[in-house]
């Protein structure tokens, strides 16, 4: 049995470093976060990895969503306005107990570093776009396979007298 993987996503961070989501930012931030988490959702549906982004919010607390209802395996994490994104995943590198199966997504100079730290693997935010654009295919892929075997194991037998 495989350890449980995670992947920390500085949302933010993401998108102003991707040009496709800055121009999305320019209309909706909102509409940006979505793009993001689409991106997110493909690797964490071909990869079965706990996924997490982190918002910066002008919330007391932290909150959590999940997006994907009783399964809380894609989080929205909205970080108190006295911490930031930034100290949320520092203090959840702190906390993990076996950091080298966490994946850190930014460009931050200081997120990359506390990774680097805390053990933990830390790739960019362009990285994380072309993953999520393999995850895409391999997932197509799967689907157009899955469909084939469907329709072989479905077909038609029955004759019919004409």
């Amino acid at each position: 049995m495989t350890a449980k993987r995670y992947l920390l996503i500085d949302a933010y961070n993401v998108i102003y470093a991707i040009e496709d989501l800055r121009r999305v930012l320019k209309r909706s931030l909102d509409s940006a976060c979505d793009r993001l988490s689409e991106r997110a959702m493909l690797i964490h549906d071909a990869e079965g990895i706990h996924t997490v982004l982190v918002l910066d919010s002008s919330n007391k607390s932290l909150e959590a969503l999940y997006p994907l209802g009783e399964t809380k395996t894609f989080e929205l994490i909205y970080a108190p306005a006295h911490l930031s994104a930034d100290g949320v995943i520092e203090q959840l590198l702190t906390r993990v107990a076996e950091p080298e199966h966490v994946t850190v997504v930014s460009n931050d100079g200081m997120i990359r570093e506390s990774a680097r730290v805390n053990k933990a693997n830390i790739i960019t935010a362009q990285e994380f776009c072309d993953w999520a654009h393999s995850c895409k295919k391999r997932l197509e892929g799967d689907t157009v396979h899955r469909r084939r075997a469907f329709e072989k194991e479905w077909r038609n037998t029955i004759e019919f007298d004409q």
